[in-house]
């Protein structure tokens, strides 16, 4: 991917900008140049936005870069065309931003849209996407890569490389495990960690469990230590327990057995004796009914008798009830015949009435006719006074329409004074908007400057931190260096002793070889006066003193090693120590050439606390002043909404002035009319109202008039139609009654016949008594069936018992109820033994089988534990080895990025240095696995990357950084990316490193792919003819031009 072509409206300091990048096609190196805070970044954020849509930090959002100095009608928009591999892509997009409303007033919010045309090699447009999903999709599968991963390859941050380089080996695993995505391994480890910690809970969860089971065992002849003994001898008495305890059940069951037997049989007898007790009882109990009963014949035949009696009047009843009905009858129909008579009166006199009254109406009849006739003379006079009331009317609405009309009027017009004298107090506020955005673009330049200072002073500190460290290494070093000077001195001493003893062994040697006239092997002499005198001493072998010498010369080789080392650390700690006032000293200048320091501020911790109270004291600020312009903005939407209510306002009071002066003229014209109309009415009514009221006046007595006739004619023919509905029922109920006193004397003669032939009497009240009984027949019937049905039954009861007695005589039943209690309490005795011991050996067993259960459940997980543990301590790095699993893989990866680094490295060195991972193990997981060695060729030997001075370790963090774009793009497929940009890493540099740092650049092969390089440092502008220099201009906008040679 390389760009050829970027258009910038309204993002971020930019306000519209083009940037062409074809200008630069000749060079392999260009800058990208500015003061700090002019927007630089800026072009690589519109790069990724173009492509992707997203910023390329995650800090800020692509809608947060749409420039603050917009104008709310103008988007903000990306225009990138690139080449990628023979075809050319143009891109453009907008963001989701909140606009002006493109009809209408009032601001809305638009979504993020886009564009993407595709050009062949002949510049001809082959594809045009306008759907922002078809368009991600696209730009994804020709770039091969997520924005993440671009931002990765083609933005080297070099300051980052740099503390990468020597960063610990858990920082660069975190480093490393965001670019490849090894959190997996890490969740994986504390995925394990989890089941490891579940395993363990679960063993101690069931030997807490075999504990509290155990605690509750009924133990039954026991050791007294039983609590004290292993779990699986507890287990074994516990099993043991339990088989004596199911045998001892057996023998109570069987026991109890017997005894439920016995109980049975007595209680079985003591029933069949009470029976037959209670049968021969029973015997005595009928034989004494049947006497009774035996002596109640004499009554129930006087029943008997009375029962036939109340049969016969039972039979008569039908008749004596019809007799009892018809005399009713003819009692009800003379009190009907009563009221009839009396209705016939009453309509009579109701007719007489209504004669007089039909006579009277006919006499008025005159004064009827004449309402009728003024009713018709008023009714044509209506209308006049109905116009009358409806200029009225008209009239008092126009005068009600002018009076509105004229407050409204009033009203509009003191509002329009109002918002006037608002719009002119927003004026002289909306006047300082100008500076307060001066100021606070000012504000925000110098933020950013005060961002990149702290940077610098965070990075000088944690170079003071690193010398503090490397003071505190030299100590240890020379204390270890004095320690090794007294073991060389010491070892010294022992091997001097161990030669002397070694020499004088050898000296007595050859005094026991001097023979006479043999030259000594020392002067020579033939002849031995005074052989030496050697005491005894122990034996010293060659190879002893060889191995003495070896010790010895080990020692005296790690001296000299330690003193090299000494040496070499403190030239380093000096020039680190020198570099760093330098640096402190340049960037103080620096501050104070900004009036940001003074004289007093002498020291880096001061200086790092200047510059947080200064960024605080702008952030303050700023704040601020973003505050004042939201407020001033909305007082700007303010006026415009008042400048729009005035030209509503202005049109309202125009219509008004023309309603006023048209319900003026109405009301005129509605009183001229009024007073015409008005002089042509008649004097006897005021208005309309008393007219319409004598109207109805006259209506109502003619309508009752008429209704009194119509009632009186209604009257008369219904007083005709009753007297002869009267009469005709008068002459029915006579002749019913006539009818109904025949039947009755029928009646009474046949009954009169009945009562003779039963009774030989013509007296009615012995029937009359008996019907008066006739509710107690069925009662009686009852009794006497009821007696009969007795004696039937005493006899075949007496009959039944005798069969089942036989001669069965009564029988004592107390001694053999004693006899059946003792069994049952036995019985009961063996019932309640059986349950205690069967609830005892049921818990037992319960708790026995839960014990071996988590027994066996403990044994089987504590090998998979085992192997759980060892596999936790392997993935986590909590072995020996000090190295997790993913830092293995990381480990595996850094190599390979190392590799692709050695020949960058080689060429920008010119093969002076090579990157190489740290073998040993550290002393903590935290320094193992990635640390980094850098081999010098100058001097042969491998080296900490702490000790590479400021240019050195730029060039390899250089290399590292164009690695891993390298080692990402291999990943990801393959893919080409034809421009990287690095982003600063330069201003923290001395001149010496800065010096080496520009060669290696120089040195860089382009492979036709150009390396772009963000930042402010003057020198780099000096050195490098290809540049895009980036301007600020106040109020927060920035521009930018393309220098070339």
């Amino acid at each position: 991917m390389k760009p050829l072509q970027l258009t910038l409206i309204n993002f971020g300091p930019y306000e519209h900008e083009t940037i062409d990048f074809t200008k630069l096609a000749g060079a392999s190196v260009f800058l990208i140049s500015g003061k700090t805070g002019s927007g630089k970044t800026t072009i690589f954020d519109a790069i990724t936005f173009a492509l992707y849509g997203e910023s390329a930090t995650d800090d800020r959002s692509a809608q947060s870069l749409r420039s603050d100095f917009a104008d709310p009608r103008v988007p903000t928009e990306v225009d990138l065309t690139f080449e990628h591999q023979g075809t050319v892509y143009q891109v453009n997009r907008q963001p989701k931003q909140t606009l002006d409303k493109k009809r209408g007033t009032g601001q809305k919010t638009y979504e993020s849209t886009g564009k993407l045309a595709i050009f062949d090699d002949q510049g001809k447009k082959q594809q045009e996407i306008t759907k922002m999903r078809d368009i991600n999709i696209k730009l994804r599968d020709v770039l091969q890569i997520g924005p993440k991963q671009f931002v990765q390859i083609v933005l080297l941050p070099q300051g980052d490389f740099r503390r990468f380089l020597v960063a610990s080996s858990t920082d660069k695993e975190t480093v490393l495990r965001k670019i490849f995505r090894t959190q997996l391994y890490q969740r994986w480890g504390d995925a394990l960690k989890d089941m490891l910690k579940a395993q363990k809970a679960k063993i101690k969860t069931a030997n807490n469990a075999i504990e509290q089971d155990l605690k509750q065992v009924q133990w039954m002849d026991a050791p007294a230590n039983i609590a004290n003994q292993p779990v699986s001898d507890q287990i074994a008495v516990l099993t043991a327990q339990q088989v004596q305890a199911t045998a001892a059940l057996k023998d109570i069951q069987k026991q109890q057995l017997t005894a439920q037997t016995n109980y049975e049989t007595a209680n079985t007898q003591l029933s069949n004796d009470a029976r037959m007790n209670d049968q021969i009882m029973g015997l005595e109990r009928q034989k004494q009914q049947q006497i009774t009963l035996q002596s109640q014949q004499d009554q129930y035949r006087q029943l008997q008798q009375q029962i036939e009696h109340l049969t016969w009047a039972n039979t008569l009843k039908p008749q004596y009830d019809r007799l009892q009905e018809f005399q009713a009858d003819v009692e009800a129909d003379q009190e009907q015949l009563t009221t009839i008579l009396g209705a016939i009166n009453r309509s009579s006199k109701r007719q007489a009435d209504q004669q007089a009254t039909q006579q009277q109406l006919q006499r008025q009849q005159s004064s009827q006719d004449q309402r009728l006739h003024d009713q018709t003379i008023l009714v044509r006079q209506r209308p006049a006074f109905q116009k009358v009331a409806a200029l009225k009317d008209q009239l008092t609405s126009a005068q009600t329409t002018f009076a509105k009309i004229n407050d409204h009027l009033t009203a509009q017009k003191q509002q329009i004074a109002d918002l006037n004298q608002r719009s002119n107090q927003l004026a002289e506020k909306l006047a300082e908007r100008p500076a307060i955005s001066d100021s606070l673009a000012q504000l925000r330049q110098t933020g950013e400057w005060l961002l990149n200072a702290k940077k610098q002073v965070d990075q000088l500190t944690d170079r003071q931190t690193g010398i503090q460290q490397l003071t505190e290494q030299i100590n240890r070093d020379s204390k270890r260096l004095d320690d090794l000077a007294v073991q060389v001195t010491s070892q010294q001493t022992a091997y001097d002793q161990l030669r002397n003893t070694w020499l004088s062994n050898q000296i007595a040697n050859l005094v026991d070889q001097l023979a006479p006239r043999t030259p000594c092997p020392v002067c020579g002499s033939r002849t031995h006066p005074s052989p030496a005198q050697v005491a005894d001493l122990p034996q010293v072998s060659d190879i002893q003193i060889k191995q003495a010498e070896q010790q010895l010369q080990t020692i005296k080789s790690r001296q000299a090693g330690a003193s090299s080392k000494l040496s070499e650390e403190n030239k380093h700690l000096s020039d680190q120590k020198q570099r760093l006032e330098q640096d402190f000293a340049a960037l103080l200048t620096e501050f104070k050439q900004r009036e940001v320091a003074n004289e007093e501020t002498q020291s880096l911790p001061a200086l790092s606390q200047l510059v947080a109270n200064q960024l605080a004291d702008n952030q303050n600020q700023q704040q601020l002043l973003d505050k004042q312009l939201s407020d001033l903005k909305r007082k700007a939407e303010q006026q415009e909404t008042i400048q729009q209510q005035l030209e509503t306002s202005q049109k309202q009071v125009d219509q008004l002035q023309a309603d006023y002066q048209d319900a003026q003229s109405a009301c005129q014209k509605y009183q001229v009319q009024l007073n015409d109309v008005q002089e042509s009415l008649p004097a006897d009514f005021a208005n309309l109202q008393e007219l319409d009221d004598h109207l109805a006046e006259l209506k109502r007595l003619s309508a009752d008039f008429d209704q009194a006739v119509s009632d009186n004619r209604q009257a008369l023919q219904n007083a005709a139609a009753e007297l002869a509905t009267a009469n005709g029922k008068k002459v029915t109920l006579n002749r019913s009654m006539a009818d109904t006193k025949n039947k009755i004397a029928k009646i009474q003669n046949a009954l009169t016949t009945a009562i003779n032939q039963q009774f030989h009497t013509t007296d009615w009240h012995i029937l009359q008594e008996l019907l008066s009984q006739l509710d107690t027949l069925d009662k009686k019937q009852a009794q006497l069936v009821d007696y009969q049905d007795q004696l039937k039954n005493v006899a075949a009861a007496i009959t039944t018992y005798q069969k089942i007695i036989g001669d069965h005589q009564p029988v004592d039943l107390d001694a053999k109820k004693a006899r059946v209690a003792q069994l049952a309490a036995i019985r009961d005795e063996l019932t309640d033994r059986y349950s205690k011991a069967h609830d005892v050996a049921l818990f037992n067993n319960d708790r026995l089988k839960r014990i071996k259960q988590n027994d066996a459940a403990i044994h089987d997980q504590l090998e998979q534990t085992t192997e759980l543990e060892q596999l936790v301590q392997t993935v986590s790095g909590d072995s020996d080895a000090k190295l997790g699993l993913e830092r293995y893989v990381l480990r595996a990866e850094l190599i390979e990025i190392l590799q692709v680094a050695n020949e960058h490295l080689k060429q920008l060195s010119s093969g002076r240095y090579f990157l190489q991972l740290h073998k040993e193990a550290g002393t903590y997981q935290k320094d193992t696995g990635l640390e980094i060695d850098v081999y010098d060729d100058n001097v042969g030997q491998t080296r900490s990357v702490h000790t590479l001075s400021g240019g050195e370790s730029f060039i390899a963090a250089l290399s590292l950084a164009l690695a891993l774009g390298e080692v990402i793009q291999n990943e990801s497929g393959g893919i080409s990316i034809d421009t990287l940009f690095v982003d600063e890493g330069f201003g923290s540099l001395d001149q010496e490193s800065l010096a080496m740092a520009m060669g290696a650049l120089e040195n860089i092969e382009s492979n036709s792919r150009m390396i772009g390089i963000i930042s402010h440092v003057t020198m780099l502008q000096e050195s490098i003819p290809y540049q895009i220099k980036v301007q600020a201009q106040g109020q927060g906008k920035s521009t930018t031009s393309v220098i070339r040679p």
